[in-house]
């Protein structure tokens, strides 16, 4: 009898994947795809299984495991449709990662790390490679100059090699985000060593004689490599290209075919479509190119939500992965300029309110720029936080976050904002108590009152903006303190688009008792006396009709639970701002 193969949750290594009997989703029918262009530089989010696809790639090309191929590849497309580059290179394979990620003495632990994977791959190759290329690369202690000799050594023989450098930008976003730009600038410039080394690489693929053949880069942004070598000229960024789309990441068939076989060994006994369903609202909806329909699932959180549910009789309660998260170090400074705010809260402020926002991406861009509006919304794409979806009746892309753990580490982000005028992260156990009350005993107004009490606080967002867009932005991040609740912002209902939408996460809190429609409205500051008591009143008035209205959307009733078709009460909430003072706060 077969034995029931494990989840790859954890594994980076495709080596590792028949040693371990582990399930994989294969791949490999891109490989004559990549095949068209030689030097090739691919930018996914993080957790994205960038370094499987690697180490696959690097397995199939490696001339000393070809004689194994049957071993590692027997079950994968490409072992039925061999190309003729199959185990013709000598394999050098860089993971920037592995560079100690402390600041002093940054050089030489870039140089020992890739020095050593080079004296590794001489001695691995030592029959391809002439001796006395070997014993001059030896003498030299830059690993740019070791790879430049590697290539004039092996130029005149029939063997060349094969670069893969994965997480090329690792390292340098550490010191970004722990030392700021000064040590990065250095590394970077005419003069660093970063710099150098890419110098390197940029000769040897732009040369007419060359013993590198072909090389594949992985990062999470183009910054750095617009940093290094002036735009992307190494090579093609096919990032962006549609026939890329699905290269990593998870397909819809893929996740049912993940599905279909735990359910066939008998080890998956939840309900498969609620387990579907969960999986497309929390880790699907990606696509890396605009002209693209089919989306892919982060790999990451599919693998993930697996490994806690097989054999289980409950779904996973936490369905965000503590991998998924980031720092946020550097991208809290990118939305302000001293302590003040920038024109970027405005791009985050339509983001949360909408979920969206149109934009084209801007390809290359450096770190000096990373600020100005189209590279900030760029950056955020190669994040992983925003992805294509659709365009604009003039054509222009339109971009949304994708899902429901984006969507909270969206937030997550500008909670880090928040930090800095409050100090400190007391407030946030004061309101997670209270939207306790709120979500279990119905109780709304003390979290309501409260979060004016935080929005005050908030002089830096006063003095920068004013109006609705971002009141209502700070009511969702509020209110979305914890995970008691699915939010939507403009969500369709019955033919409109309620406000704010607070439905239960009941697969987490099946007990919880209330839902919220909540309607918000905003008064400008200039309106003062009777008039203002005139406008509440006609503010009140839209927002009932409108709650009717949204109150009866029996698909949305049906979906989360809610009376009749369950046990929560759905509360139809109107909140009235006057300026930044909460006026009224009242359930219809």
């Amino acid at each position: 009898m077969e034995k029931i193969k494990t989840i790859q949750y954890g594994i980076s290594s495709f080596a590792d994947i028949s040693g371990r009997n582990a399930y994989y989703v294969d791949k490999t029918m891109f490989i004559p795809e990549i095949e068209k262009t030689p030097f090739n530089f691919l930018i996914r989010p993080r957790r994205f299984g960038k370094s499987m696809f690697l180490t696959m790639l690097a397995l199939y090309y490696d001339i000393a495991n070809k004689n194994n191929f049957d071993t590692f590849f027997k079950e994968t497309w490409i072992h039925e449709h061999p190309t003729e580059e199959i185990g013709k290179y000598l394999i050098l394979y860089l993971d920037f990662s592995m560079v100690i990620q402390e600041t002093e003495n940054i050089q030489e632990r870039f140089e020992s790390y890739c020095n050593a994977e080079i004296d590794a791959f001489l001695t691995k190759y030592k029959e391809f490679i002439p001796e006395q290329t070997i014993l001059k690369v030896n003498q030299i202690s830059s690993s740019g100059e070791k790879l430049n000799n590697i290539a004039i050594g092996l130029r005149d023989t029939i063997y060349k090699f094969y670069v893969f450098i994965d997480e090329y930008d690792n390292f340098t976003n550490t010191l970004l985000s722990d030392k700021g730009n000064i040590l990065y600038q250095q590394i970077t410039r005419d003069t660093g060593f970063f710099k150098s080394f890419f110098r390197v690489l940029k000769g040897l693929t732009g040369g007419v004689r060359s013993g590198l053949a072909r090389l594949f880069m992985t990062g999470v942004s183009p910054i750095t490599l617009d940093d290094v070598s002036s735009g992307f000229n190494i090579g093609t960024n096919i990032s962006l290209m549609p026939e890329y789309n699905t290269l990593l990441g998870f397909t819809e068939k893929d996740v049912n075919d993940i599905f279909d076989y735990y359910i066939t060994a008998g080890q998956y006994p939840l309900n498969k479509d609620e387990a579907m369903h969960l999986l497309r609202k929390w880790y699907d909806n990606y696509l890396f190119s605009e002209g693209c329909q089919e989306s892919v699932y982060n790999t990451d959180g599919v693998l993930y939500f697996m490994l806690h549910t097989i054999n289980k009789n409950i779904f996973l309660r936490d369905l965000i992965d503590e991998n998924l998260r980031m720092d946020y170090t550097k991208l809290q400074s990118l939305v302000f300029h001293g302590d003040d705010l920038n024109g970027n809260f405005d791009i985050l402020t339509e983001i949360i309110n909408t979920g969206m926002i149109s934009a084209s991406i801007n390809k290359s861009f450096p770190f000096s720029l990373l600020k100005d509006p189209k590279n900030y919304i760029s950056f955020l794409y190669f994040l992983g936080l925003l992805t294509y979806s659709g365009k604009t009746f003039a054509g222009e892309p339109i971009l949304q976050i994708p899902n429901e753990t984006i969507k909270h580490l969206v937030y997550d982000y500008i909670k880090a904002i928040l930090r800095k005028p409050y100090g400190n992260m007391h407030w946030a156990r004061e309101l997670i108590v209270l939207m306790q009350y709120m979500a279990y005993k119905g109780d709304f107004k003390p979290a309501f009152d409260y979060i004016q009490k935080l929005l005050n606080i908030q002089t830096s967002v006063r003095d920068f903006i004013d109006g609705e867009a971002v009141v209502k932005t700070f009511q969702l991040i509020y209110l979305n303190i914890n995970d008691f609740y699915t939010s939507y912002s403009e969500k369709e209902m019955n033919k409109g688009f309620a406000d704010i939408v607070l439905f239960p996460f009941y697969q987490k809190y099946p007990d919880m008792k209330y839902a919220y429609l909540i309607e918000l409205k905003y008064i400008k500051k200039d309106f003062e006396g009777e008039k203002l008591s005139q406008e509440i009143k006609i503010k009140i008035k839209d927002a009932t009709e409108k709650l009717t209205k949204y109150s009866d959307d029996h698909h949305s009733k049906k979906e989360f639970n809610i009376a009749p078709f369950g046990d929560v009460v759905l509360k139809k909430i109107i909140v009235v701002y006057h300026g930044w003072d909460l006026v009224y706060c009242e359930e219809l």
